[in-house]
């Protein structure tokens, strides 16, 4: 019970002190943001482009097996 109360204190307290430094560091922050959102998209879209070249090989690879297997006769 003691420590379920120190945590939310804990919790409170970096919240606050957060709060200040955001205020206090604005410009700073801005800074931040401009720095590594072009840099997050970019991973970002290298990331998507992978997924989606990945998906469409996967299909195409699917689609030469059941081409290959529709190929094949069957035992009567």
């Amino acid at each position: 019970m003691v420590s379920n109360i120190l945590g939310i204190i804990i919790g409170v307290v970096v919240i606050i002190i957060g709060l200040v430094l955001l205020i206090a560091w604005w410009g700073m922050f801005i800074k931040g943001l401009m720095a590594v959102v072009p840099i997050l998209l970019v991973l970002i879209g290298l990331g998507v482009l992978v997924y989606f070249i990945s998906e469409i090989k996967s299909k195409l690879e699917v689609g030469k097996e059941e081409a290959a297997g529709s190929g094949e006769k069957k035992p009567e």
